[in-house]
């Protein structure tokens, strides 16, 4: 494939809107069911929920754990004027509680780079994931060398990429990407370099251009690489992560990992679980693919990991996420996060340390539950003319709409998506957003998290598309 060369102009260091978010208020204001922004609808689980409002009240460790075995009856005999408590509501209880007037830490400021304890859970987590030649060994995931808590995997971006560029650096983005890198690039004055992943209708595969990557590694600092995929739900398989790390090593790029999706791995997909491949030996670093010990140990150097809690335990207005990072990098990756945003909340890291405990029976549930809505919200957005390459991972659908008769007419994604939204009742995002300069003009995204009634709702509403066409559809623009 031949290399193509995208300049980049002025307008690229203006930070703009986030269209996704712009989505949602415009979903809110015209009441309709909501499938732009990838954030569920259904709670975290409650192992997260509690801990976290025992830690508000407890005010400390010890505290926290005691009032969690306390039984309610004696919290009601202790705090609560008997004469009070056939009357006595949630609210008077957890306020009693409040104002017992003990020591409080949790509701304070904590280690500025996360709790210690925290940071612990995070590298056991690792362990327990990735163990042995997957890649999560303490000498990479150590809790005081290597984790730094952040206010959720958009900050984990900023102080990444303000920790490894200067003002003018460029890093690759591939395209379709998710809005955010571009932005992050121009609130730091960095040039973004975009490389393009296109759909293969006839190997039903999103594929990476490897000529026009390597051309552009040469200038770039870093490459993002979004793993699973938003918005296509692609997976990239060993092949491909082997020849993005040779390309790293060859010129000295760091690999930056976004892996906010790792545990939505569907059937279909190339393989079933989440590699990460600057450390893994066991399937991408390995010397039959060429990789020498020195250049496994150089690649654990130019590799650095975000996640976040947000979406694997529903929780994303929690802003909690952690970066993994070289310990080379790590004084000055906290220093930037220091400056930023200081810290975490402490009350939600308590949380965050009780969600990392989580058996893997709730990652196994969750996959599946996923797995079921993509198959019905896919199947049904075919059955009105809607096209894709079936998403393997992450929640969300990226469709080609050129063939449903009453979007024909929409030259341009954000008339076809208003459309949906004003007319039909249902909110998307635009695809030409997932591009540099909206220049793919084919695709609308749509979110597959909301839970089975509100995807039902949805359809519902889509199917009044069979009541237009491309004329009749344009008349209401």
């Amino acid at each position: 494939m031949a290399t193509t060369q995208k300049m980049v102009d002025d307008d690229d260091f203006k930070v703009k809107e986030s269209v996704i978010r712009k989505m949602t208020r415009l979903a809110i204001h015209h009441n309709a069911v909501n499938l732009s922004q990838g954030f569920p609808n259904e709670g975290p689980p409650s192992e997260g929920v509690c801990e976290v409002i025992c830690g508000l009240l407890g005010g400390t460790d010890e505290d926290k754990n005691e009032l969690k075995d306390k039984k309610v009856s004696d919290l009601m005999g202790s705090l609560i004027d008997p004469s009070q408590h056939q009357n006595a509501t949630l609210y008077d209880l957890l306020s009693a509680i409040n104002e017992r007037g003990r020591l409080n830490e949790i509701s304070q400021y904590s280690v500025p780079f996360g709790r210690p304890a925290l940071r612990e859970k995070i590298a056991s987590y690792y362990e327990r994931f990735y163990p042995g030649t997957k890649g999560a060994t303490r000498q990479r995931v150590d809790p005081d060398r290597n984790i730094t808590v952040t206010l959720g995997a958009t900050e984990s971006l900023v102080i990444i990429l303000r920790t490894i560029c200067k003002p003018g650096d460029s890093i690759l983005i591939m395209e379709p990407f998710h809005e955010l890198y571009p932005s992050q690039a121009a609130v730091l004055y960095l040039k973004p370099e975009f490389t393009e992943m296109k759909e293969n209708i006839t190997t039903n595969k999103w594929e990476l251009d490897f000529t026009d990557i390597e051309a552009k590694a040469k200038i770039c600092k870093a490459m993002i690489l979004c793993n699973p995929h938003n918005p296509t739900g692609k997976l990239f398989d060993t092949e491909e992560l082997q020849q993005l790390c040779h390309i790293c090593l060859k010129h000295n790029m760091y690999l930056i990992t976004d892996d906010i999706y790792e545990h939505m791995i569907y059937s279909g997909a190339t393989q079933e679980k989440h590699i990460l491949p600057g450390w893994d030996t066991e399937s991408v670093l390995t010397s039959a693919a060429g990789f020498s010990d020195d250049e496994v140990q150089k690649m654990a150097n130019l590799y650095i990991i975000m996640n976040s809690l947000s979406k694997t335990w529903s929780c994303t207005g929690w802003r909690l996420g952690w970066v993994i990072c070289p310990s080379h990098l790590t004084e000055n990756l906290r220093a930037v996060h220091d400056q930023m945003v200081l810290q975490a909340p402490t009350p939600i890291q308590v949380g965050a340390q009780a969600l990392l405990d989580i058996p893997k029976e709730y990652y196994l549930k969750m996959t599946s539950k996923y797995q079921e809505r993509r198959d019905f919200l896919v199947q049904e957005l075919e059955k009105l003319g809607f096209e894709c390459t079936q998403p393997n991972s992450a929640y969300y659908a990226f469709m080609r709409f050129r063939n449903v008769p009453a979007l024909k007419g929409f030259s341009k994604p954000i008339d076809a998506s208003i459309f949906l939204l004003k007319e039909i009742g249902v909110a998307t995002v635009p695809g030409d957003n997932f591009y540099y300069n909206g220049h793919n003009t084919d695709y609308i995204r749509f979110c597959f998290c909301r839970q089975m009634p509100q995807l039902q709702e949805a359809v519902k509403r889509l199917q009044k598309l069979q009541e237009y066409n491309a004329e009749t559809a344009l008349k209401q623009k």
